[in-house]
């Protein structure tokens, strides 16, 4: 024998919307958990998020730069926080975002995205075809990090936002030096600072590298020094170490260049 639940159709009813909001709740108790995700990242205990020497802080980058005799470099990080397990920045040197390098990281790595191609024009650069490892994204505290040795350097050449043509760097070996008390000098004075050596053009063994780029990173400040040497010889240097006050004018006009 079977009897009705009392009320009938109310009952069932009730009970749908009941069901409803359960998974309306579920639904938005994972988003919240996600957010929360996607809004933080901390490495484990002894090693530091190499984020805080690649890029200006956030309370300094929103207003300030840091510039020299050759060029400057403004910081922009996407998503702007510091520092979400994901995303990618620019360094712009130039108020106009003439000249420009855009780098990625996620949980494990730091990566080369692109760089300008011809400097007076921004819808010119390079862009590897698979980003580039450099670094690892956590790193012992006060120790170097591990070599990164990358064996596909492919890149593709864009000319008005668009590819015309390709071809390799060789191999490539990257590693990062334990953080040093340097003299920036300027306004800035002493900062500690890694050197990330960045090296190119190596042979299938990844020897014999012909060239190397140093990039200086300060804690905090992010880019400072850059020098790039080729068969032990320096080739080009800048310097960058008063902290101004500004932001620039302009954007990066191809997404290409950083999606």
């Amino acid at each position: 024998m079977f009897f009705d639940p009392p009320f009938g159709g109310f009952y069932e009813s009730a009970m749908k919307v009941l069901r409803a909001l359960c998974i309306l709740l579920g639904a938005l108790l994972s988003g919240a958990a996600a957010a929360q995700e996607s809004a933080t990242f901390s490495c484990p205990v002894g090693k530091a998020d190499i984020m805080k020497y690649f890029v200006m802080n956030k309370s300094r980058r929103s207003q300030h730069y840091l510039t020299g005799s050759t060029n400057s470099v403004y910081t922009q990080v996407f998503p702007n926080e510091d520092f979400t397990p994901q995303g990618y920045w620019f360094w712009i040197k130039s108020p106009k975002a003439h000249g420009f390098d855009v780098k990625v990281f996620d949980r494990d790595r730091v990566y080369m995205r692109a760089t300008e191609l011809i400097w007076t024009d921004n819808t010119t650069f390079k862009r590897f075809t698979r980003d580039l490892p450099i670094s690892e994204r956590c790193v012992p505290e006060g120790q170097p990090g591990a070599e990164v040795r990358v064996a596909d350097t492919r890149f593709d050449f864009y000319s008005s936002c668009k590819v015309y043509k390709s071809s390799t760097l060789g191999t490539a070996v990257n590693s990062l030096d334990a953080p040093e008390l340097m003299n920036v000098g300027g306004n800035v004075g002493q900062a500690w600072t890694r050197v990330l050596h960045y090296r190119y053009n190596c042979d299938k063994d990844f020897q014999k590298c012909a060239d190397e780029e140093q990039f200086f990173l300060a804690n905090g400040l992010g880019l400072w020094r850059w020098k790039h040497f080729r068969n032990g010889a320096l080739l080009k240097s800048t310097l960058m170490n008063d902290l101004t006050q500004g932001e620039p004018t302009s954007d990066l006009p191809c997404p290409e260049s950083y999606r």
